[in-house]
């Protein structure tokens, strides 16, 4: 397509702010238009556009940031060629380093990548977890969404990152979003939250805490599960969380108790039958 030619050939020889307007073009013609997303992988436009995110002004790296991501939006081919070309540092440096809004269009992109099971590998050897939950905790609501995306990403079926994102500190700012969030950031929380608990007992539990209920304790100790707003988030839960869920449950139970009776057997009695059974 001339078009698409046109704008690679600025790409290649304009300046700072023409290149700008060019990864802005290719944006445009590469939205909602899975034809183009093609022909403009396939006329040299990847390349051209991870340089200008590694030597552009700010601007054209945000504008280069964003346009990578659209074109790895449901795309497998791209989200291959992007990361062969060398962006995924990039993008993470830029979710480091970046404006506000660059670092919304960074997330963007990482969460389109990341959709590639290699690419969850490098994109967390980059360092982008503690970013990304950095993001989810101070972001706007958008980038709060675009950051809670790529975590869930990076966490499906990834027991590695399942465990990173837990350490970074995502639960609880994951489990703020599910109360506080849109129905879309509402849904990416729970799947992100869904992954980390999975096949960890310690995650389930944390999830539990973090939901900050006696009855998600309770939950968990007697079926296994979280659930908020009648949305599961952890489900199936092995005896090991069972277990050190009941034993909070029991701290709790005791905290609630005067110091000065709770020798008495009939007080040991009533907490440890609460909880007993699932010891």
């Amino acid at each position: 397509m001339a078009e698409i030619e046109g704008w690679l050939l600025i790409l290649r020889e304009g300046n700072d702010a023409a290149k700008t307007a060019a990864a802005r073009a290719l944006w445009n013609l590469a939205h909602s238009n899975a034809a183009n997303k093609v022909a403009i992988a396939e006329a040299g436009a990847i390349p051209l556009l991870v340089e200008l995110l590694r030597d552009g002004s700010a601007d054209a790296k945000e504008e280069a940031a964003r346009t990578l991501g659209n074109l790895a939006c449901h795309n497998a081919a791209n989200k291959v060629a992007i990361a062969e070309a060398g962006a995924i540092p990039l993008l993470v440096e830029l979710l480091r380093d970046g404006s506000a809004e660059a670092k919304e269009w960074a997330a963007l992109a990482l969460r389109n990548l990341a959709s590639n099971a290699a690419n969850m590998v490098l994109i967390a050897e980059a360092g982008a977890i503690p970013l990304l939950v950095e993001l989810l905790r101070d972001g706007s609501a958008d980038a709060k969404e675009q950051a809670a995306a790529a975590l869930c990403n990076l966490a499906y079926h990834n027991v590695a990152n399942q465990a990173a994102i837990a350490e970074a500190g995502g639960v609880p700012p994951l489990v703020e979003l599910l109360r506080d969030g849109s129905a879309e950031a509402n849904r990416w929380a729970t799947g992100a939250l869904r992954s980390i608990a999975q096949n960890s007992d310690a995650n389930a539990v944390a999830i539990a805490l973090a939901v900050g209920s006696l009855e998600a304790l309770v939950e968990l100790v007697r079926h296994g599960s979280v659930t908020v707003d009648e949305r599961w988030i952890v489900r199936n839960a092995g005896i090991a969380a069972k277990r050190k869920a009941a034993l909070v449950v029991a701290a709790l139970l005791r905290a609630c108790v005067p110091v000065e009776v709770r020798s008495r057997a009939d007080v040991r009695d009533v907490i440890h039958g609460v909880v007993g059974p699932y010891l």
